[in-house]
């Protein structure tokens, strides 16, 4: 089987083509200043712990809550649909599928770990695969909609 993460080495992070599939490691989501993103999960396998990162070079604000830099949503815990508001000047979130092997840690962008982003409109929806080998793409799947 072929190693994912040999080949985001070999490309340093960047884009990869697999079967005829673009394949990332994380997405780079162009926001504005105070922008609000919406966040909805359909579906996450139940072997593992699934989530998502979104970070950024400023704040994220959830819930009333402002959290500086990263914020890591866990479909077991949080709600089906979050929306988040975005404050930073350099005009992007960084997305990324993150999961739990049972341990305890948080993983990512290791072993066969993947994302299939699909864009229609201001909706990305996301199609991940976590660290094992199956190569899926249906460990979780969730959308983010930019909002205006």
């Amino acid at each position: 089987m072929v190693s994912l993460e040999k080949l985001f080495t070999e490309s340093k992070g960047q884009p990869i083509e697999l079967d005829g599939k673009i394949l990332q490691m994380v997405d780079r989501v162009p926001v504005r200043d105070g922008q609000e993103i919406r966040i909805v999960f359909e579906s996450a396998s139940p072997e593992r712990r699934q989530g998502i990162s979104l970070t950024v070079r400023g704040e994220l604000e959830v819930n009333g809550h402002t959290i500086r830099k990263e914020v890591v949503l866990w479909v077991d815990t949080a709600p089906t649909e979050v929306i988040l508001q975005v404050r930073t000047k350099q005009h992007e979130v960084l997305v990324k599928n993150v999961w739990d092997r049972g341990d305890g840690v948080m993983d990512s962008w290791h072993a066969q770990a993947a994302m299939i982003v699909e864009t229609c409109g201001a909706v990305r929806r996301y199609r991940c695969n976590d660290g094992r080998n199956n190569l899926d793409f249906e460990d979780i799947v969730f959308t983010l909609e930019c909002l205006d």
